[in-house]
């Protein structure tokens, strides 16, 4: 592990984790090269949500939100990562003065761009069978025996 002023720099063997599920989000990575897998864990089922290469940065949205993280991080080859610490963050943040700012603000955009288009299609999915359930109801209703039979 090389540390500097503002950053550390990593290597993670394969499988390793670079943090989990709940854990506080002390760091934000950036990864210089290998790759991570985001994995979140429902009702006891693992699910890989993202895959992200070189040049990529994991770790942000708890590092801004101070909430606890809500997927987990785990090496898939060997990968190095640069770590920046919250407090760096924050402070740079603050002062503008981090060359990190401009690319973690370009993925945050990207990544609410992507819940928004999610969010649209599950709305559109949700309407379709809103309208499939009311076509349903009336068929059923259309259908219906009398009770006094």
């Amino acid at each position: 592990m090389t540390t500097g002023a503002k950053f550390i720099t990593r290597d993670f063997a394969e499988g390793e984790t670079l943090f989990s599920q709940g854990d506080v989000g002390e760091y934000i990575f950036i990864i210089v090269h290998g790759s991570v897998e985001i994995c979140r864990e429902t009702n006891g089922k693992k699910e890989i949500i993202a895959r992200l290469l070189s040049g990529d940065i994991l770790g942000e949205m708890a590092v801004l939100t101070d909430e606890p993280r809500c997927a987990g991080a785990i090496a898939v080859e060997q990968t190095r990562v640069i770590m920046v610490k919250d407090r760096t963050l924050h402070l740079a943040l603050l002062n503008n003065d981090l060359p990190i700012l401009k690319p973690l603000t370009s993925q945050l955009v990207l990544r609410f761009k992507e819940a928004e288009q999610q969010a649209n299609y599950y709305r559109r999915k949700f309407k379709k069978l809103e309208k499939e359930v009311g076509v349903l109801k009336e068929q059923l209703f259309q259908n219906a025996l009398p009770e006094n039979n």
